[in-house]
């Protein structure tokens, strides 16, 4: 229930929010690992940079919600948090750097999106409010988009690098030697297949 007098969020901006509270989460303590990862390369202050950003609006957000009666508490937070372990511990250590670096793009995407739909949701119930609350950290958070996307983009200068596991411990070679062998039997099967085609 609202409180305070406030209307009621939409089901959809509920949904929503608490989807914003696991994304924001999830980049964060995800992109903590991968700053420590690229310690010393470019890409890692930009990406720490933007993950500050997206604290920020974590303790903002929480405030603010909590007028509306939703809380991103232990479970939103916690499963953002999991599924950060989950990408940094199977996806980021089996694909290239560039191909974490690219993904790390679609995180931050999400969450300027996702501040952008809740903007238009909430215009929708007439709550200029928290229309403007959205709309202005949609705005804190493009410039992180923008640098995330070009540093991202400038690795592409970088071919071996780009190329090299994120994590070059035993076990981060390993798996990305793993995610090299899965992909090149992927790319065999697709050849063989196009003969037949």
């Amino acid at each position: 229930m609202p409180q305070d007098g406030k209307s009621a969020l939409h089901p959809a901006e509920h949904r929503a929010y608490r989807e914003l509270f696991v994304a924001a989460r999830q980049l964060t303590n995800r992109w903590g690992r991968l700053t420590s990862a690229l310690d010393g390369m470019p890409e890692a202050p930009v990406l720490e940079h933007a993950a500050t950003q997206v604290e920020r609006l974590l303790a903002a957000l929480s405030s603010r919600t909590a007028e509306y009666g939703v809380h991103g508490g232990p479970m939103a937070l916690g499963l953002g948090a999991r599924l950060a372990d989950l990408r940094g511990a199977i996806t980021d250590r089996s694909v290239d750097t560039g191909m974490v670096m690219r993904f790390a793009v679609l995180d931050i995407e999400h969450i300027r999106t996702l501040l952008r739909h809740l903007a238009g949701l909430a215009r929708a119930r007439g709550d200029t409010g928290m229309a403007g609350f959205c709309d202005e950290w949609a705005d804190t958070v493009k410039p992180e988009v923008k640098a995330v996307r070009q540093a991202a983009v400038d690795l592409g200068s970088s071919p071996d690098r780009a190329a090299a596991p994120i994590d070059d411990s035993l076990l981060g070679r390993t798996a990305h030697g793993v995610g090299w062998i899965f992909g090149a039997v992927g790319e065999g099967v697709d050849r063989a297949s196009s003969r037949f085609r």
